[in-house]
């Protein structure tokens, strides 16, 4: 019996070399988790992505994941099918959007399966999408929209000052110079993970996770066995059981041959 039954793992510097542009998938690590699939592994796809920029990327065309924890623990989809997706209050998103408005920022509305922009100031969005490269979403009124979550563009002078006008209830948390995760509750990557556990009651003596940023630590207090990329950040690498080589070697593949 394999010592793992799931894995979670993530897709940026994990799966996806940001190394050599354009980005390159770590096909071999990809292939050998379809081939646990085949064996019955079920295996995660866990990223700060939401839904649209994985099918952009089109990570799915090289692998078919039983599921995928998105914009951080955001929305869990499961067999094709959404098992969790706490939305936003249409009050509190639209206080967000009229802050942006006021301060000369955007907001992407992220939905389930796709996303907007508020307005067409865009140089912030640019700036972001300079890191992280995607596609520029199209502009909607922003009233009567259901989102899971939104980024906020916005240089992070103002920080203090929006934070300070933002309903309380709104989690704000910084990733970049130019983008801010605004939901109703923290997404945390850990929490989604717990989440999957329990609904397919798996233990977590049977689960695996893997990735190289802040927020896949929280994974890592979720899962038996906690694997840090080579080239993850030094706080990662601190709080993992195992850490393994680089994206660029195979990471994924090589620690997995070597604990399944």
């Amino acid at each position: 019996m394999n010592k793992i039954k799931i894995i979670f793992v993530d897709i940026d510097c994990t799966l996806l070399d940001h190394t050599k542009k354009p980005s390159r998938f770590d096909k071999r690590s990809i292939r050998y988790l379809s081939k646990l699939q085949k064996q019955g592994v079920i295996v995660f796809l866990s990223t700060a992505r939401p839904y649209h920029s994985v099918e952009r990327i089109k990570i799915l065309d090289l692998i078919k994941p039983d599921g995928m924890i998105l914009a951080n623990g955001g929305l869990i989809i499961y067999k094709d099918q959404v098992i969790y997706n706490p939305v936003m209050k249409e009050k509190d998103f639209v206080s967000l959007c009229e802050l942006a408005n006021k301060y000369g920022g955007n907001v992407e509305g992220i939905r389930n399966y796709n996303c907007f922009l508020i307005n067409n100031n865009i140089e912030d969005v640019k700036k972001l999408f300079e890191t992280y490269p995607e596609d520029i979403p199209p502009v909607e009124d922003y009233h009567h929209q259901q989102v899971i979550g939104a980024t906020l563009f916005i240089s992070k002078e103002y920080d203090e000052e929006i934070k300070s006008k933002l309903p309380e209830v709104l989690y704000y948390y910084r990733y970049h110079d130019y983008g801010v995760d605004v939901a109703s509750i923290p997404h945390i990557k850990g929490e989604a993970v717990k989440f999957v556990l329990d609904y397919l009651k798996i233990d977590k003596s049977y689960a695996c996770s893997i990735g190289d940023d802040h927020q896949d630590i929280s994974m890592f207090k979720e899962t038996n066995y906690s694997i840090a990329m080579g080239n993850g950040k030094q706080e990662v690498k601190d709080k993992a059981k195992h850490i393994t080589k680089t994206v660029t070697k195979h990471g994924v593949k090589y620690i997995l041959k070597k604990l399944m």
